[in-house]
This record gives C-alpha cells, sequence and structure tokens, in this order.
C-alpha cells in the first residue's frame, strides 16, 4: 500500500482482523463499536517512521477517538492516555515509580556483581555468564573512575540523594515522542555504590525511553565516588549557566535537551550576550525567530510555575486532577503572563537582564499568591458550591479574567506611578517594596470585594462568560468596576 489510507476490501480485512464476538473493537481501548458507520482507520505506529502504509500497520478506531487523537499514532495516543492517567495521582513521580509501572514491583534495582581488575570492570548480569569487561577511565579533575554501558533496565534505580526532583508529566511525553525517532545524543548519569546502579542525571530521558519500551538505556557509571564532591560537581555543572541564572530553570524544562546546548555554544561566540542576541544566534541555526521567542518566553513561564512558593499550581486543571479547577496553562498565559511578562528578547546585558528577569519572576509568584489567598484558597469548592465558590466562579470565567488581569495591569502601574507605555510593558522588571505590595494588595481587595461578583442578577454571569476582552470591560464600566474607582 503506498497511499495514507486502506481502500474498501481492505477495510474489510482489517474489520475481520479486530472483530470480538461479532462487534469490531476500537483498538484505542478495546471497546466495540456499536455501529460500524462510526468506524474509521488509523495508524497503529506512526506513518512518518517509514513513509508507507502496510494493512498490519492499520487498525479500526471508533469516531471519538479518532477526533482527539489528530496527528498520533494509535500507539501513542495509547502511550499519552497512560501517562495522564499514571500522573493523576498528586503523589509525585520518580524514576522508581516508572520502572514499578512498566517492569513492576521489585524487579528493578538488582545488585550488580563485578571485579575490578588492569582498569577493566568486569561484570557478571547473571551466574552463568563469565563477565563481560568494560575499559575504566579516570576524571582528570576528581580523580573517579567511571565507565560506559548499556545497562539492562532492570539493574536501575533512582538516586534519592542527588535526584530529589520529581518527573513531569509533559516533559516525560515530549521526550517520549522526540526519543522515538531522535537519538539520545548524551548517556544518563549514574554512580555505583554497593553494588547499585543508582541515577542521578537523565531522570526524564531514561524514564521516557523505559516508557517507550526499551530495554537498555546507556549509562555514564562513577565507581563509588565520593558523594559530597560529587554533588558539588553536579551543582558546578549546572551552574555554568550562572551569567544567566534564570535560564537554569530550563533544565527542568520541556527545552531542557535542546537548549542547554545552544546556550552553552552561544556563550563561546563573540559579541554582547543578551536575550536578543541570543534569538539572532538561534535564528542563524536555522529556527524561526517567533519559535526562538517562544522559547524564551515558554522558560519565563515554566520558571514559575515550578516554583514550589507557587500556591495558584494548585487550582490550574494540568497540575491537579484531582478536582474541577478555575485555571488552565493557557488561560494564564492569554492574562496574567501576558501583561505581566515583559516580552522576550530583551536587549540588556545578560548580567543585568538576568537580574530584572529574576525580579520580575519574583513578582509574578508574589501577585499570584496574593490572587490565591484572595480568591481561592477556602473559597474554590466545587463540592460544596456556595456563596463563596461562586463568586470564585464569576472571578475567573473566561472573558471576566481576561478583563481583570487587564485591569490589574493597570491599577498595579498607577501605585508604582508608572505611566509610560514602554515602561509599563516591563512593569515587573523592578524590584517592589513590601510598601507597595500592601497597597497593591489593598487594591486588588478592593477590586474583588466589588458587587458584581455576588450580586445575584443572570445577566452579570452570560456577560462574564463571553470570551471577548473589550464586552466584559464594557460591562465592567456599566456596572462601576473601573481602574479610576479601584484606585482612587
Amino acid at each position: 500500500m503506498n497511499n495514507r489510507t486502506a481502500n474498501e476490501e481492505q477495510k474489510k480485512i482489517i474489520k475481520e482482523k479486530h472483530k470480538v464476538d461479532g462487534k469490531v473493537r476500537c483498538y484505542v481501548n478495546n471497546h466495540p463499536i456499536e455501529d460500524e458507520k462510526d468506524i474509521e482507520y488509523h495508524h497503529i505506529l506512526p506513518w512518518s517512521f517509514k513513509q508507507e502504509t502496510k494493512i498490519d500497520n492499520l487498525a479500526p478506531v471508533c469516531k471519538d477517538h479518532h477526533r482527539r487523537i489528530g496527528i498520533l499514532s494509535i500507539e501513542e495516543y495509547r502511550t499519552k492516555l497512560e501517562i495522564e492517567e499514571f500522573f493523576k495521582s498528586k503523589n509525585p513521580k520518580k524514576l522508581n515509580d516508572v520502572l514499578t509501572k512498566i517492569i513492576g514491583e521489585g524487579k528493578f534495582g538488582k545488585k550488580l556483581n563485578f571485579e575490578i581488575k588492569d582498569k577493566k570492570i568486569k561484570i557478571y548480569f547473571n551466574e552463568k555468564t563469565t563477565g563481560e569487561n568494560f575499559q575504566l577511565y579516570t576524571c582528570p579533575a576528581t580523580g573517579f573512575d567511571y565507565f560506559y554501558i548499556t545497562l539492562p533496565i532492570e539493574y536501575l534505580s533512582n538516586d534519592e540523594k542527588l535526584q530529589p526532583r520529581p518527573i513531569e508529566e509533559k516533559r516525560l511525553w515530549d521526550l517520549y515522542v522526540h526519543l522515538n525517532s531522535h537519538t539520545q545524543l548524551s548517556p544518563a548519569i549514574c554512580r555505583l555504590v554497593n553494588k547499585s546502579v543508582i541515577l542521578f542525571d537523565g531522570q526524564h530521558k531514561s524514564a521516557a525511553q523505559i516508557w517507550a519500551g526499551r530495554k537498555q538505556i546507556e549509562c555514564k557509571v562513577y565507581i563509588e565516588p565520593d558523594e559530597k564532591v560529587l554533588k558539588e560537581t553536579n551543582l558546578a555543572a549546572h551552574d555554568k549557566l550562572r551569567q544567566m541564572n534564570f535560564f537554569t530553570s530550563v533544565l527542568i524544562s520541556k527545552w531542557a535537551d535542546i537548549f542547554k546546548g545552544e546556550w552553552e555554544e552561544f556563550l563561546e561566540t563573540k559579541g554582547a550576550k543578551t536575550e536578543k542576541e541570543f534569538v539572532n544566534f538561534l535564528v542563524s541555526k536555522g529556527k524561526k525567530k517567533v519559535d526562538a521567542k517562544n522559547m524564551l518566553r515558554s522558560n519565563i513561564i515554566d520558571s514559575v510555575l515550578e516554583d514550589k512558593e507557587n500556591k495558584i499550581v494548585e487550582f490550574i486543571s494540568e497540575r491537579n486532577k484531582t478536582r474541577k479547577n478555575p485555571l488552565t496553562i493557557n488561560s494564564l498565559k492569554q492574562t496574567i503572563f501576558k501583561y505581566f511578562v515583559a516580552s522576550p528578547p530583551l536587549d540588556i546585558e545578560i548580567e543585568k537582564s538576568d537580574e530584572l528577569r529574576e525580579s520580575e519572576r519574583k513578582n509574578i509568584i508574589k501577585l499570584l499568591n496574593i490572587l490565591t489567598n484572595l480568591t481561592l484558597e477556602n473559597i474554590w469548592n466545587p463540592d460544596k458550591n456556595d456563596s463563596f465558590h461562586k463568586k470564585s466562579v464569576r472571578i475567573y470565567k473566561s472573558g471576566s479574567i481576561k478583563a481583570w488581569s487587564k485591569m490589574l495591569k493597570d491599577i498595579i502601574a498607577v501605585v508604582l506611578r508608572i505611566f509610560d507605555e514602554d515602561k509599563k510593558s516591563k512593569l515587573f522588571l523592578r524590584n517592589i517594596s513590601d510598601e507597595e505590595w500592601k497597597l497593591i494588595q489593598g487594591r486588588m481587595e478592593k477590586l474583588f470585594a466589588h458587587k458584581i461578583w455576588t450580586d445575584p442578577k443572570d445577566e452579570i454571569d452570560s456577560n462574564l462568560s463571553v470570551n471577548t476582552e473589550s464586552h466584559v470591560k464594557v460591562f465592567f464600566e456599566q456596572e462601576g468596576l473601573t481602574v479610576e474607582n479601584i484606585v482612587t
């Protein structure tokens, strides 16, 4: 088959192959498709892998699943659903949780039998083998011995001391997709302690490969290193980006494997070191300018969302799936992040822009925490659905949040006595004093104490639901909710 779709004869063959008890089964989750008119066909493995379609790589799916699959293959879609299910519980997930999910409880972390002689390490994977030799190398800086190995996954486990961070759902998924068709550029970094191989760098890419069915992982393994020195070495390696500390957040974000290498290469070039020049550098390497800007912006947003002090995360759907929540990452991008993140790239030397971006990050977290305290914490409660919850629902209706977040920017600008439009576009790139924050909080309390949030008139809900900022802004004005009334 050279076409991407099956003909009628081939569809009959596919349907017969996937019938159980007289019903064609949807390949996604094996449920029966009651009406054959709802049968559609999709690739099991990505079509792009071989750029050809074979009948064995096509399966029947129901209309509903076919709409949701989009450009994914069925296997990719199945995996996406599995990963979403895996992250539903609030408990943080680590490499050991992935190993438990994929190969089973107690079936990983096996002891590695070995002996060292003549700058070689001989490893015995089971009692029947005569052992395999691997060359030992010595780090000239630390004196640590290490070796490279493609290690069966049952010998791996997570290094809780040097790798305490949990796995992120989106990053695991992105790497799963990426590593299905791209090579692993650098090995996972482990240490061999008391015959156990524990992984402390490369947790996400290793977890992604294990989820994809890999039985072995490429590793660089240090032998009984000094834990304290290795921890310092690990921190120092991350601190290579210290001229732009803000970007160390990238190391726990979706761009990690791409961005780190690009940034290190950029630092070696001549000329000014600014966000603007970094974008130009990426463009010179073939990236689109809009993608380069989005990469910077995404990491600014990630650094806010990943901060443990950020209380609003509890009310974001993608981060807390235990209940219905008022916010999504996208809704925050279209509102708070839209108005309070200064659009990259900045044309300021990295040393200064780094300091300003860190101030911006802290200010946004402070703002989000005040919002949480005033409108969400001990207020948002879908089960109770009392008057407090209903007020919160109004505040976070799609049109409502778009309108008041723009108002909030103007209100804060007045408090900070910033009226120049260019300076307002960089509102949070500055230190804000505790006294100024008290004033800002007072204005926010006034904003969310307005009668519009509790008035029982039905027309209020319908107007706040209109997903257009200009419409809701006009409605706010009609109800007496304006910047002028809040700041005076």
